[in-house]
């Protein structure tokens, strides 16, 4: 069976790029074809991850670091030409992350990180961040037990993820 995403891509193809209003549109932000658009998405997610910490533990928390998915394979290859024009590579995982030569500063925040997911039909969402913490054990301790926060385990980590279907970003505190 064929994912609903990757027919509506095609549909979203089959219309033209001439017309991009007359695009079926079923994400915030995408296709995002420049930098000042990147930059919108950036600022979006920042608001709205803030905005889903202050309502889930009732305090906003710093970001430095952020990622914004990629939902057509032609939209992750021109962001990554973006975000290689504004820093240089830092790590990779699940697409490449950047850091940035000029720290973007939004809402008190510094963001000094910036990755590219490469498309994923089960990430519907403009994007996410990390908060930083000083401390992840107590940080779980305090608040796991709030409404729409769990925690995902890796082999070499575990993270507690922000969600809310009222949202279309994500965020996680991660344990390292």
């Amino acid at each position: 069976m064929i994912p609903l995403v990757f027919i509506l891509d095609l549909l979203n193809r089959l219309i033209g790029d001439n017309d991009i209003d007359s695009k079926m549109k079923h994400y915030r932000f995408s296709p995002i074809e420049d930098e000042k658009h990147l930059l919108d998405a950036v600022r979006y997610v920042v608001e709205h991850a803030s905005d889903l910490c202050d309502k889930t533990i009732g305090m906003r928390l710093p970001i430095s670091s952020l990622t914004i998915f990629a939902h057509y394979s032609d939209e992750y290859d021109k962001l990554i030409k973006i975000v290689k024009k504004l820093g240089k590579p830092f790590n990779e995982n699940n697409g490449p992350r950047i850091e940035l030569s000029k720290p973007i500063k939004l809402s008190g925040n510094i963001i000094r990180h910036i990755r590219i997911r490469i498309p994923d039909p089960y990430r519907m969402q403009v994007g996410c961040c990390d908060f930083d913490v000083k401390s992840y054990d107590p940080f779980k301790k305090k608040y796991l037990k709030c409404k729409n926060l769990r925690v995902i385990k890796r082999p070499e980590y575990e993270m507690i993820e922000f969600f809310d279907p009222d949202y279309d970003v994500l965020a996680y505190i991660v344990s390292n």
